[in-house]
């Protein structure tokens, strides 16, 4: 069973706050094209280098620990230049 755009919401909102306290989830919607895949937008408040929205894209046919994982992973590659502490 594909995980709802809520159940991925949920699951990048608490991966983003686990991360940094700066990062907001600000939408979820499918992939254009494709009703397997949704694309989570993230807005980092503070952020020091434009542009400061971070979109990853993740599956919607993985298990919840596999999504957290991905969004986890590609979250953490896109911030790395963008949030200082």
């Amino acid at each position: 069973m594909a995980l709802t755009l809520t159940d991925v919401r949920r699951i990048a909102a608490d991966v983003a706050q686990q991360q940094h306290p700066l990062l907001d989830v600000i939408g979820v919607t499918k992939r254009e094209g494709s009703s397997s895949s949704a694309e989570v937008i993230f807005t980092v408040r503070e952020c020091n280098v434009e542009p400061c929205r971070v979109v990853v894209g993740v599956s919607r046919h993985a298990s919840e620990p596999e999504c957290r994982t991905v969004v986890h992973e590609r979250l953490a590659a896109q911030l790395k230049s963008r949030i200082t502490d």
